[in-house]
């Protein structure tokens, strides 16, 4: 009976990856119009905003912490990246996300506000089509995970 739920369990942890992929492109579009309001009304620098930040529990989850924690430390984003990857982000993701995060502070006000613009529209964009991927597979390996487990039970009855 228990090697019959091997497929929903396989089909559950499908469904929660692609769930944690579609919260980190909505947190991080989030986090990006944050950055953008601190720059624009604030005036804010980049180390300011990443300190006002820890006190919004939607920036505080691990993935931002390890950011934080990588940008504090100069450390190689795309390095820290590889070592910290439960959520299976692809490459070009997290170069886009580095890239982000590095050119941050890096020109004027009004060249760090377009910088986020550009951002927001991108991880906007990702997160509505992993909103999308995730009703449509979600519901896919549901059925398939329920029909296999099925087939497995009475096969091994």
């Amino acid at each position: 009976f228990l090697l019959s739920l091997i497929p929903v369990l396989f089909g559950l942890d499908y469904r929660s990856s692609l769930k944690k992929r579609r919260d980190l492109f909505l947190n991080l579009k989030s986090f990006v119009i944050f950055v953008k309001e601190q720059i624009r009304f604030c005036g804010r620098e980049r180390n300011e905003i990443f300190a006002l930040s820890d006190l919004n529990p939607e920036f505080n989850n691990d993935f931002f912490k390890v950011i934080k924690k990588a940008l504090k430390n100069r450390e190689d984003l795309t390095k820290t990246f590889d070592e910290y990857n439960d959520i299976r982000l692809k490459p070009k993701e997290i170069n886009e996300i580095n890239t982000f995060f590095t050119e941050l502070g890096k020109s004027d006000t009004e060249g760090q506000i377009n910088h986020c613009d550009y951002y927001i529209n991108l991880f906007g964009q990702a997160g509505k089509v992993l909103s999308d991927t995730y009703v449509t597979k979600s519901r896919l390996v549901s059925g398939l995970s329920l029909s296999l487990t099925a087939a497995m039970f009475i096969i091994m009855i």
